[in-house]
């Protein structure tokens, strides 16, 4: 039997998010060959073992009983045993864990600093490595490594927080003017993202995306269908793809799914995309471009769009996708034929196999 700690929750405000993600991810993962050992993280940040009902994970719950602190003890070499601790009556002692995944969203978690953490410790993990999931969270920078592989990106400019008037007014003008897309660089979902049509909701959203991240990148609104390409394995091993989705939004909106009460609330997912064959194809080219230019491993979510004259341009790269019930890259999955638990228990099984080395 596998253990397999279960990292979810943490620090960013895709928290809820996780939650869910990890609910899903214990309940897919086949119990014949791996056992959850489920590992939260507060929104201050403590690390806890959980040992309760998996159903209080996704309502929230969890936190208040059937909890012990965790520590991480570096060590991943020559002799030094590193690993998880946690705090029992007597004392610290080791957590029994052979692999982790990592089910985090956002800063905090999904931008290579829990990665890094793990290989501190000497604990594989499945998933992206340290350098593709910080290079994945910041938008500027996979626009740029994407745009040297040959996959269009969508104009862009930075901001810092503190940025004077004219530099704002600047970036948006760079980016052909309104409308504008105004995003935190370094988040993730549709949290903190605007639709700017003018100077007025321009401001408003840069103050809420600089409310979230000291770099916010301001992006060209591409007209086109929003489609995503799930990506699974990497340049050694190989790769294989999920169905290419399509995301249909109802009114005059963006997608949002983890936002509304109502997951679908403003959407309709399409999967597989209903495109010709030849646009199909070249959504898979381009997502499979950027995937290896980002250096991406294990599985992520590519989404890009495809414009009315047939370009496909990238949006953006998640390289810890949702795994809801109705996240897409599941869906994007299951229409391949390859439902949630056999992915991740192929992912689990090549991280064990290749030891742990990056």
């Amino acid at each position: 039997m596998v253990n397999v700690a279960i990292l979810f929750g943490g620090i960013s405000t895709e928290h809820d998010i996780s939650l869910k993600s990890a609910g899903n991810v214990i309940a897919c993962l086949p119990r014949e060959r791996f056992r959850p050992v489920p590992i939260g993280i507060t929104r201050e940040g403590a690390w806890l073992h959980y040992t309760g009902d998996a159903a209080d994970i996704v309502t929230g719950a969890w936190e208040g009983h059937d909890c012990a602190p965790v520590a991480l003890a570096p060590g991943s070499g020559r002799g030094a045993r590193g690993g998880l601790l946690e705090l029992a009556e007597d004392g610290w002692r080791r957590l029994d864990v052979d692999v982790a995944l990592p089910v985090l969203h956002g800063q905090g978690g999904e931008d290579g600093t829990v990665q890094g953490a793990l290989e501190a410790c000497g604990i594989p993990y499945a998933g992206c490595g340290v350098l593709a999931s910080a290079v994945c969270m910041d938008k500027d920078v996979a626009h740029r490594l994407a745009a040297a592989a040959g996959v269009r990106s969508p104009r862009c400019a930075v901001l810092y927080r503190g940025a004077p008037d004219k530099a704002r007014r600047a970036a948006a003008a760079s980016c052909g003017g309104f409308p504008v897309f105004v995003k935190p660089a370094r988040g993730g979902s549709s949290i903190g993202v605007s639709r700017a049509a003018d100077e007025a909701s321009y401001e408003e959203a840069l103050d809420a995306a600089f409310a979230l991240d000291e770099k916010v990148a301001v992006e060209e609104a591409v007209e086109g269908i929003e489609v995503g390409c799930a990506v699974v394995g990497d340049a050694v091993r190989g790769i294989r793809m999920g169905a290419v989705d399509e995301i249909v939004i109802a009114g005059d909106g963006f997608f949002r799914i983890h936002l509304e009460k109502d997951p679908g609330a403003n959407t309709e997912l399409r999967c597989p995309a209903d495109l010709p064959d030849e646009v199909l194809e070249r959504v898979r080219i381009a997502g499979r471009a950027v995937y290896e230019a980002l250096g991406c491993s294990g599985f992520a979510r590519v989404d890009l769009f495809v414009t009315p004259e047939g370009e496909v341009v990238l949006n953006e790269v998640n390289s810890t996708p949702g795994l809801t019930s109705y996240s897409r890259f599941p869906q994007m999955m299951r229409a391949a034929g390859c439902e949630l638990g056999d992915v991740l228990a192929g992912l689990i099984q090549a991280e064990l196999e290749r030891g742990g080395e990056r």
